[in-house]
């Protein structure tokens, strides 16, 4: 089966969701640790579990440990898969519906290993019963510094027909974080896989795509220009990573402090998305930046890897990461199911 009206073929969908968790995955591993030991270590040989060494307290640590196992895909992928299943529901997209598919797929998760995944931030809260949805987007609307889990959800969101891509876009973020970056980053990530996927753009053009597409306040903008102006990933320097991550170390109130990588923010995980995205050739290229930028890396390695493999393929992958991942068989047969759905969404459409 071909998806005529978008160039995109089932097997396509299946490189993309396994491109997503192997990113998630392989990211988990070393997630918020400094950029500098990342580089100096990480040479993509095998996997690296060092997620009893994130430099916060020990409480902290536990957080990060408890229920987690190597090549485990984390909330970004779990999140991913419950909006796919908000679309394909036959229900309104709505920001509840999201909120009850993002559930059901938590829980659907305890019921397969026995408990919830590692990984989720504020909406850990909710599954555990200690705020309520309204208290966490609360939380969300206030902030200066909003987190990243809309973009990271977001890219299926660039598959749809045109005209319902940023409109579900904003009901993606605002489900959990209704702050106007996060619905800018939302938009921001389902366009850049729009570009990249279904118009098969120039990745060098990317950037400019998105800012011209979304309507974006006047730092996001001069933000996001700041990045496509950057040089190659080789001759980032200190300035350079200031610019696309935001203060080196890291500072309070991003997360986490500390440490020289990206935070887990909304603007800056879609600068450093972009940036990647824009210098890649592979699915590899991708999941290396994105590692190798320090800080939330499973979060910006499931957005590039699985966009970069959706157009590219996993060819570029050593075969070692496709056996180890979570949930192959799982993502091969919802992106079977994806196809059906896109395939009569755009023939109702055209």
């Amino acid at each position: 089966m071909n998806l005529k009206a978008t160039s995109i073929s089932v097997s396509s969908l299946s490189q993309l969701l396994l491109g997503t968790a192997i990113g998630d995955a392989y990211g988990a591993g070393v997630e918020f640790q400094d950029r500098k030991r990342i580089r100096a270590e990480v040479d993509f040989s095998r996997f690296f579990n060092w997620r009893d060494q994130i430099p916060a307290d020990e409480k902290s640590r536990v957080v990060f440990t408890v229920n987690y196992h190597a090549w485990d895909y984390t909330d970004d992928t779990e999140m991913t898969i419950g909006l796919i299943r908000a679309l394909m529901s036959g229900l309104p997209f709505t920001e509840d519906l999201l909120v009850a598919e993002w559930k059901a797929e938590y829980e659907r998760g305890i019921r397969q290993k026995g408990y919830g995944r590692n990984g989720h931030g504020s909406m850990s809260w909710y599954y555990s019963g200690e705020k309520t949805i309204e208290e966490i987007r609360g939380f969300q609307r206030h902030r200066s510094n909003p987190g990243n889990a809309p973009a990271t959800r977001a890219t299926v969101l660039g598959l749809l027909p045109e005209h319902l891509i940023q409109e579900y876009a904003a009901i993606n973020a605002n489900a959990t974080h209704p702050h106007p970056y996060a619905v800018m980053s939302s938009r921001c990530i389902a366009l850049a896989a729009r570009w990249m996927l279904v118009l098969r753009g120039i990745p060098s053009e990317v950037i400019r795509y998105c800012v011209a597409q979304v309507a974006l306040d006047e730092d996001f903008a001069a933000y996001l220009q700041r990045v496509d102006a950057l040089g190659r990933y080789e001759s980032l320097d200190h300035g350079d990573w200031e610019t696309l991550c935001g203060p080196q170390p890291i500072v309070a109130p991003w997360f986490l402090p500390g440490i020289e990588g990206m935070p887990s923010d909304s603007k800056f995980t879609t600068g450093c998305a972009l940036y990647v995205l824009k210098h890649s050739a592979t699915a590899m290229d991708a999941l290396r930046m994105s590692v190798h930028t320090g800080g939330d890396v499973d979060s910006l390695a499931s957005i590039t890897t699985g966009i970069m493999a959706g157009r590219e393929g996993l060819n570029s992958l050593p075969d070692w990461m496709m056996e180890q991942v979570e949930g192959r068989a799982y993502l091969e047969n919802l992106a079977e199911e994806l196809g059906e759905y896109l395939c009569k969404l755009w023939g109702r459409e055209n």
